[in-house]
Protein backbone atom coordinates (compact mmCIF):
# COMPACT_ATOMS: atom_id res chain seq x y z
CA UNK A 1 0.00 0.00 0.00
CA UNK A 2 1.08 3.38 -0.67
CA UNK A 3 1.57 5.96 2.10
CA UNK A 4 -2.24 7.34 1.81
CA UNK A 5 -3.93 4.20 2.01
CA UNK A 6 -1.85 3.65 5.06
CA UNK A 7 -2.82 6.76 6.69
CA UNK A 8 -6.18 5.99 6.27
CA UNK A 9 -6.39 2.21 7.74
CA UNK A 10 -4.77 3.36 10.23
CA UNK A 11 -6.61 5.66 11.78
CA UNK A 12 -9.57 3.34 11.56
CA UNK A 13 -7.51 0.80 13.41
CA UNK A 14 -6.88 3.10 15.99
CA UNK A 15 -10.37 3.89 16.68
CA UNK A 16 -11.18 7.05 14.36
CA UNK A 17 -13.78 8.11 11.19
CA UNK A 18 -12.64 9.67 8.11
CA UNK A 19 -14.50 13.15 8.74
CA UNK A 20 -15.44 15.60 5.93
CA UNK A 21 -16.08 19.41 5.89
CA UNK A 22 -18.50 20.61 3.82
CA UNK A 23 -17.63 24.23 3.72
CA UNK A 24 -16.66 25.34 0.77
CA UNK A 25 -15.58 22.28 -0.57
CA UNK A 26 -15.50 20.81 -4.14
CA UNK A 27 -19.17 20.89 -5.52
CA UNK A 28 -18.81 17.10 -6.23
CA UNK A 29 -17.99 16.08 -2.68
CA UNK A 30 -20.76 13.27 -2.22
CA UNK A 31 -18.39 11.49 -5.34
CA UNK A 32 -15.14 11.28 -3.09
CA UNK A 33 -16.99 9.92 0.00
CA UNK A 34 -19.22 7.36 -2.22
CA UNK A 35 -16.09 5.01 -2.13
CA UNK A 36 -16.48 4.63 1.41
CA UNK A 37 -20.01 3.74 1.15
CA UNK A 38 -19.56 1.17 -2.17
CA UNK A 39 -16.60 -0.22 -1.15
CA UNK A 40 -16.43 0.00 2.91
CA UNK A 41 -19.83 0.24 4.50
CA UNK A 42 -19.68 -0.77 7.97
CA UNK A 43 -16.34 -0.81 7.88
CA UNK A 44 -14.72 2.41 7.32
CA UNK A 45 -16.87 5.35 9.51
CA UNK A 46 -16.72 8.32 7.68
CA UNK A 47 -19.11 11.58 8.61
CA UNK A 48 -19.62 14.74 7.16
CA UNK A 49 -19.25 18.19 9.50
CA UNK A 50 -20.66 21.45 8.78
CA UNK A 51 -17.73 24.37 10.26
CA UNK A 52 -20.98 25.96 12.00
CA UNK A 53 -21.16 23.16 13.96
CA UNK A 54 -18.05 22.37 15.05
CA UNK A 55 -17.22 26.19 15.91
CA UNK A 56 -20.18 26.09 18.23
CA UNK A 57 -18.93 23.12 19.74
CA UNK A 58 -22.30 21.02 18.72
CA UNK A 59 -20.63 18.09 17.35
CA UNK A 60 -16.55 17.45 17.86
CA UNK A 61 -14.07 15.54 15.84
CA UNK A 62 -11.43 12.98 17.93
CA UNK A 63 -7.87 13.33 17.88
CA UNK A 64 -7.93 9.57 16.17
CA UNK A 65 -10.25 10.95 13.05
CA UNK A 66 -8.48 11.91 9.93
CA UNK A 67 -10.04 15.44 8.48
CA UNK A 68 -10.15 15.24 4.47
CA UNK A 69 -9.58 18.68 3.16
CA UNK A 70 -9.10 20.23 -0.29
CA UNK A 71 -6.96 23.20 -1.65
CA UNK A 72 -10.28 25.35 -1.77
CA UNK A 73 -10.71 25.41 1.73
CA UNK A 74 -7.90 27.33 2.89
CA UNK A 75 -9.79 29.57 4.35
CA UNK A 76 -12.53 27.45 6.62
CA UNK A 77 -9.35 25.74 7.84
CA UNK A 78 -8.44 28.65 9.43
CA UNK A 79 -11.49 29.42 11.41
CA UNK A 80 -11.59 26.26 12.27
CA UNK A 81 -8.11 25.39 13.41
CA UNK A 82 -8.64 25.92 16.90
CA UNK A 83 -11.30 23.63 17.07
CA UNK A 84 -10.48 21.10 14.58
CA UNK A 85 -8.66 17.45 16.42
CA UNK A 86 -7.47 14.70 14.74
CA UNK A 87 -4.95 14.38 11.79
CA UNK A 88 -5.22 16.41 8.36
CA UNK A 89 -4.73 15.17 5.22
CA UNK A 90 -5.02 17.88 2.19
CA UNK A 91 -6.15 17.00 -1.35
CA UNK A 92 -4.53 19.06 -4.50
CA UNK A 93 -4.70 18.13 -8.18
CA UNK A 94 -1.57 20.52 -8.37
CA UNK A 95 1.70 19.95 -7.84
CA UNK A 96 2.08 21.64 -3.64
CA UNK A 97 5.49 22.52 -3.30
CA UNK A 98 4.77 25.46 0.13
CA UNK A 99 4.01 23.42 3.34
CA UNK A 100 0.68 24.16 4.84
CA UNK A 101 1.32 24.69 8.52
CA UNK A 102 -1.99 24.11 9.27
CA UNK A 103 -2.10 20.34 8.05
CA UNK A 104 -0.32 17.82 8.50
CA UNK A 105 -0.11 15.53 5.18
CA UNK A 106 -0.40 16.58 1.27
CA UNK A 107 -1.16 14.52 -1.56
CA UNK A 108 -0.60 16.05 -4.17
CA UNK A 109 -1.70 15.54 -7.81
CA UNK A 110 -4.88 13.54 -6.10
CA UNK A 111 -7.63 14.38 -8.72
CA UNK A 112 -11.44 12.06 -8.46
CA UNK A 113 -9.55 8.90 -10.43
CA UNK A 114 -6.96 9.18 -8.15
CA UNK A 115 -8.90 8.91 -4.94
CA UNK A 116 -10.79 5.62 -5.93
CA UNK A 117 -7.62 3.70 -7.38
CA UNK A 118 -6.00 4.10 -4.39
CA UNK A 119 -8.97 3.40 -2.17
CA UNK A 120 -9.51 0.41 -4.35
CA UNK A 121 -6.11 -0.72 -3.52
CA UNK A 122 -6.85 -0.52 0.13
CA UNK A 123 -9.53 -2.48 -0.64
CA UNK A 124 -8.40 -5.33 -2.13
CA UNK A 125 -6.19 -5.82 1.19
CA UNK A 126 -8.48 -5.04 3.70
CA UNK A 127 -8.84 -8.22 5.07
CA UNK A 128 -5.11 -8.92 4.91
CA UNK A 129 -3.74 -6.14 7.37
CA UNK A 130 -2.38 -6.74 10.77
CA UNK A 131 -2.54 -5.26 14.00
CA UNK A 132 -0.38 -1.76 14.63
CA UNK A 133 2.69 -2.46 16.39
CA UNK A 134 3.21 -0.55 19.02
CA UNK A 135 6.16 1.68 20.37
CA UNK A 136 9.77 -0.11 20.42
CA UNK A 137 9.86 -1.29 23.85
CA UNK A 138 7.05 -0.46 24.91
CA UNK A 139 4.62 -2.41 28.12
CA UNK A 140 7.67 -3.09 29.73
CA UNK A 141 7.28 -0.85 32.79
CA UNK A 142 4.16 -1.54 35.42
CA UNK A 143 2.51 1.23 37.10
CA UNK A 144 1.17 2.17 40.23
CA UNK A 145 -2.41 2.40 40.16
CA UNK A 146 -3.79 4.51 42.95
CA UNK A 147 -7.36 5.38 43.82
CA UNK A 148 -7.40 9.08 45.26
CA UNK A 149 -10.16 9.70 48.52
CA UNK A 150 -8.66 8.12 51.11
CA UNK A 151 -5.43 6.90 49.19
CA UNK A 152 -3.65 9.63 48.26
CA UNK A 153 -5.81 12.18 50.21
CA UNK A 154 -7.61 11.83 53.02
CA UNK A 155 -11.43 11.67 52.13
CA UNK A 156 -13.91 14.49 52.19
CA UNK A 157 -16.89 13.83 50.83
CA UNK A 158 -17.11 16.03 47.58
CA UNK A 159 -14.19 18.60 48.24
CA UNK A 160 -14.47 21.77 46.69
CA UNK A 161 -12.10 23.53 49.18
CA UNK A 162 -8.55 23.13 48.88
CA UNK A 163 -7.34 23.86 52.36
CA UNK A 164 -9.28 20.56 53.48
CA UNK A 165 -6.81 18.58 51.34
CA UNK A 166 -4.45 16.80 53.82
CA UNK A 167 -2.39 13.40 52.08
CA UNK A 168 -2.57 10.04 53.17
CA UNK A 169 0.31 9.37 55.74
CA UNK A 170 2.77 7.53 54.05
CA UNK A 171 1.93 7.71 50.05
CA UNK A 172 4.66 9.93 49.33
CA UNK A 173 6.97 7.15 50.17
CA UNK A 174 5.00 4.67 48.39
CA UNK A 175 4.87 6.78 45.26
CA UNK A 176 8.79 7.65 45.29
CA UNK A 177 10.02 3.79 45.60
CA UNK A 178 7.86 3.14 42.90
CA UNK A 179 9.19 5.37 40.77
CA UNK A 180 12.90 3.70 42.13
CA UNK A 181 11.74 0.74 41.00
CA UNK A 182 10.74 1.96 37.32
CA UNK A 183 7.12 1.87 37.85
CA UNK A 184 4.69 4.72 36.27
CA UNK A 185 2.45 6.15 39.04
CA UNK A 186 -1.38 6.85 37.78
CA UNK A 187 -4.67 8.48 39.73
CA UNK A 188 -7.97 6.81 38.62
CA UNK A 189 -10.75 8.10 40.51
CA UNK A 190 -14.34 8.22 40.66
CA UNK A 191 -15.38 11.74 40.87
CA UNK A 192 -19.42 11.62 40.65
CA UNK A 193 -19.42 15.25 42.48
CA UNK A 194 -18.61 16.03 38.69
CA UNK A 195 -21.16 14.67 37.28
CA UNK A 196 -23.46 14.99 39.86
CA UNK A 197 -23.01 18.86 39.59
CA UNK A 198 -22.08 19.51 42.87
CA UNK A 199 -18.69 20.44 42.18
CA UNK A 200 -17.67 23.41 39.32
CA UNK A 201 -14.93 22.27 37.50
CA UNK A 202 -12.86 24.95 38.47
CA UNK A 203 -13.29 23.99 42.28
CA UNK A 204 -12.15 20.64 41.25
CA UNK A 205 -9.33 22.17 39.45
CA UNK A 206 -8.02 23.56 42.79
CA UNK A 207 -8.45 20.84 44.98
CA UNK A 208 -6.56 18.67 42.39
CA UNK A 209 -3.88 21.04 41.83
CA UNK A 210 -3.50 21.40 45.89
CA UNK A 211 -2.75 17.38 45.89
CA UNK A 212 -0.49 18.06 43.57
CA UNK A 213 1.48 20.33 45.00
CA UNK A 214 1.70 19.04 48.23
CA UNK A 215 3.35 15.62 46.67
CA UNK A 216 5.80 17.61 45.30
CA UNK A 217 6.50 19.35 48.79
CA UNK A 218 7.29 15.72 49.44
CA UNK A 219 9.56 15.33 46.24
CA UNK A 220 6.96 13.31 44.20
CA UNK A 221 4.86 13.23 41.57
CA UNK A 222 2.45 11.57 39.47
CA UNK A 223 2.72 10.05 36.09
CA UNK A 224 -1.30 10.43 34.88
CA UNK A 225 -4.65 11.27 36.31
CA UNK A 226 -7.70 10.27 35.12
CA UNK A 227 -11.30 11.24 36.91
CA UNK A 228 -14.61 9.61 35.89
CA UNK A 229 -17.75 11.90 36.49
CA UNK A 230 -20.06 9.67 35.17
CA UNK A 231 -23.07 9.06 38.11
CA UNK A 232 -26.05 6.92 36.79
CA UNK A 233 -29.44 8.64 35.96
CA UNK A 234 -28.08 12.43 37.05
CA UNK A 235 -29.72 14.96 34.63
CA UNK A 236 -26.41 16.94 34.38
CA UNK A 237 -25.08 16.38 30.77
CA UNK A 238 -21.25 15.44 32.33
CA UNK A 239 -23.12 13.00 34.69
CA UNK A 240 -24.05 11.07 31.37
CA UNK A 241 -20.63 10.81 29.21
CA UNK A 242 -18.15 8.27 29.70
CA UNK A 243 -19.67 5.54 31.63
CA UNK A 244 -17.02 3.26 30.62
CA UNK A 245 -14.69 5.33 32.68
CA UNK A 246 -16.41 4.94 36.12
CA UNK A 247 -15.10 1.91 38.22
CA UNK A 248 -15.63 -0.33 38.51
CA UNK A 249 -15.55 -0.54 34.31
CA UNK A 250 -12.05 -0.56 33.37
CA UNK A 251 -12.39 2.64 31.04
CA UNK A 252 -10.14 4.45 32.91
CA UNK A 253 -7.35 2.10 33.06
CA UNK A 254 -7.70 1.71 29.48
CA UNK A 255 -6.86 5.25 29.04
CA UNK A 256 -3.61 5.54 30.97
CA UNK A 257 -2.59 2.15 29.23
CA UNK A 258 -2.70 3.55 25.70
CA UNK A 259 -0.70 6.44 27.00
CA UNK A 260 2.03 4.95 29.07
CA UNK A 261 2.58 1.49 27.20
CA UNK A 262 2.00 -0.15 30.59
CA UNK A 263 3.06 -3.45 31.62
CA UNK A 264 -0.74 -4.51 33.42
CA UNK A 265 0.26 -8.20 34.66
CA UNK A 266 3.08 -6.43 36.90
CA UNK A 267 0.87 -3.81 37.79
CA UNK A 268 -0.13 -2.76 41.26
CA UNK A 269 -3.36 -1.49 42.17
CA UNK A 270 -4.08 0.24 46.08
CA UNK A 271 -7.84 1.03 46.50
CA UNK A 272 -10.24 1.46 49.32
CA UNK A 273 -13.55 0.11 47.38
CA UNK A 274 -14.16 -3.37 46.11
CA UNK A 275 -14.70 -0.86 42.82
CA UNK A 276 -11.07 0.33 42.50
CA UNK A 277 -9.88 -3.25 42.68
CA UNK A 278 -12.84 -5.06 40.75
CA UNK A 279 -11.90 -2.49 37.58
CA UNK A 280 -8.27 -3.01 38.03
CA UNK A 281 -8.37 -6.84 37.78
CA UNK A 282 -11.10 -6.59 34.88
CA UNK A 283 -8.13 -4.63 33.22
CA UNK A 284 -5.28 -7.16 33.90
CA UNK A 285 -4.15 -5.46 36.62
CA UNK A 286 -1.80 -8.58 38.38
CA UNK A 287 -1.60 -7.06 42.20
CA UNK A 288 -4.33 -5.79 44.06
CA UNK A 289 -4.19 -4.05 47.81
CA UNK A 290 -7.49 -3.62 49.36
CA UNK A 291 -6.40 -0.29 52.18
CA UNK A 292 -7.42 -0.66 55.34
CA UNK A 293 -10.46 2.26 56.42
CA UNK A 294 -13.83 2.80 58.14
CA UNK A 295 -15.52 0.61 55.40
CA UNK A 296 -13.24 -2.58 54.80
CA UNK A 297 -15.63 -5.26 56.42
CA UNK A 298 -18.15 -4.27 53.81
CA UNK A 299 -15.73 -3.92 50.94
CA UNK A 300 -13.60 -7.21 51.45
CA UNK A 301 -17.37 -9.07 51.93
CA UNK A 302 -17.97 -7.99 48.34
CA UNK A 303 -14.98 -9.00 46.88
CA UNK A 304 -15.15 -12.04 48.46
CA UNK A 305 -18.19 -12.81 47.37
CA UNK A 306 -16.77 -12.11 43.68
CA UNK A 307 -14.40 -14.44 44.03
CA UNK A 308 -16.11 -17.29 44.79
CA UNK A 309 -17.20 -16.74 41.48
CA UNK A 310 -13.98 -16.01 39.65
CA UNK A 311 -11.27 -18.10 41.83
CA UNK A 312 -8.32 -16.34 39.88
CA UNK A 313 -9.71 -13.17 41.66
CA UNK A 314 -7.13 -12.54 44.40
CA UNK A 315 -6.08 -9.33 46.57
CA UNK A 316 -4.16 -8.54 49.72
CA UNK A 317 -5.64 -6.22 52.71
CA UNK A 318 -3.00 -4.23 53.65
CA UNK A 319 -2.91 -2.15 57.06
CA UNK A 320 -0.88 0.65 55.54
CA UNK A 321 1.00 1.41 52.72
CA UNK A 322 4.87 -0.30 54.13
CA UNK A 323 2.92 -3.56 53.29
CA UNK A 324 2.23 -2.78 49.64
CA UNK A 325 4.74 -4.70 47.40
CA UNK A 326 5.75 -2.70 44.63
Amino acid sequence: MMQWETLILETVQLGGSIVFVEDKAPKDLSAWMMPFQSLFLGEIPFVKRRAQDLLSGRLQTSFQDLVILFSEQDEILTKLNPVLQGQRLLLSSNAVTEKNPLVDFIWSGCDLKTWAEALQRLHAVWNQVSAIEDYQGSHQGPCLFLDRDDVVVKNVPYNRDPALVELMPGIDDLIKKAHAQGFWVALVTNQSGLGRGWIPWTDYQKVHQKMLSLLAEKGCWIDDCVWAGFYEKEPVPQGRQFAGLRKPRTGMFQLVNAKLKVNMAKSVMVGDSASDLLAAFGAGVGHLYLLSSEKLEKEQKDLLQFQLKNPSFQFTVAKDFSQVKV
